[in-house]
């Protein structure tokens, strides 16, 4: 699914929900985001402009619905998981935006992600249509809000560069997102479902920093064989990373804790 040409960014959200929880029913979670756009359709009518488009969608998901940015409990993992995000109405601005495009999309409306550094937002209408920022109840963000935003994350002296604007594919947005989840698990200590989401990001991009930490969750996890077969490839692939040393040791352990099992 997470490969599948063509596949839209709800539906590999879909997946990673139901992979972290095989009981749940992917279909609720469709039907539910058919009724939100059928909704959007109903208030858009027959003609629109692309921020009519855009205050439909604010005024539906974060103003009626209650929609936010769970911005006290950032790193929590479900605000990571479009189902949880549906049910608990907050999450963080990847996922928000995912659930903006989702209703969007079904609303007829053109609608893509933007990969903007540190904060993800969406655009509606193309490149001539608006920047909206899901994560601050859909607000709309012109010229001074976007500079706004790259002065937050990037410096007050950071010009905003065009590919920071520009719409991300599928696949980024997926990597984007298995980052995140990697990481929310990592923080709380959930080293198997923080693995299971490296396992997708060696997979998509087969980057040697991908799999250097998947080797560091499999070291946690007393996996030891696994981990010294990643950190061994990340070492042969990158032999000068500022990390050579600190790796080194660890698949030095690996092998160590490896060789006791064995014997």
């Amino acid at each position: 699914m997470l490969q599948r040409p063509n596949v839209r960014v709800d539906d590999v959200a879909i997946t990673l929900a139901t992979e972290a929880d095989p009981l749940l029913d992917d279909r609720t979670m469709r039907r539910g985001l058919d009724g939100l756009g059928a909704e959007a359709l109903i208030r858009r009518g027959l003609r629109s402009t692309p921020e009519r488009d855009a205050r439909i969608l604010a005024e539906l998901l974060f103003e009626d619905l209650g929609f936010e940015g769970d911005h006290d409990d950032y790193y929590n993992p479900y605000n990571n998981y479009l189902d949880k995000v549906m049910i608990r109405r907050k999450g963080i601005p990847i996922s928000l935006s995912v659930l903006t495009m989702a209703v969007g999309d079904r609303a007829g409306m053109e609608i893509e992600g933007v990969g903007f550094p540190g904060h993800f937002l969406v655009r509606v209408g193309g490149a001539e249509g608006v920047y909206q920022d899901p994560s601050h109840g859909g607000e709309l963000l012109d010229g001074q809000g976007l500079r706004t935003l790259a002065a937050r994350f990037l410096g007050a002296e950071m010009a905003i560069h065009p590919s920071y604007l520009e719409p991300v594919d599928c696949l980024t947005i997926t990597i984007r997102m298995l980052a995140n989840l990697k990481n929310a698990h990592r923080r709380q200590g959930d080293y198997a479902r923080a693995m299971l989401a490296c396992d997708h990001l060696v997979e998509l991009t087969q980057a040697p920093e991908h799999r250097r930490d998947r080797g560091l969750l499999a070291h946690a996890l007393r996996t030891y064989g696994a981990a010294s077969e990643d950190l061994a490839a990340y070492l042969e692939a990158r032999p000068d990373a500022k990390d050579a040393r600190v790796i080194s040791r660890a698949l030095e352990e690996a092998r160590e804790q490896a060789d006791l099992v064995l014997h």
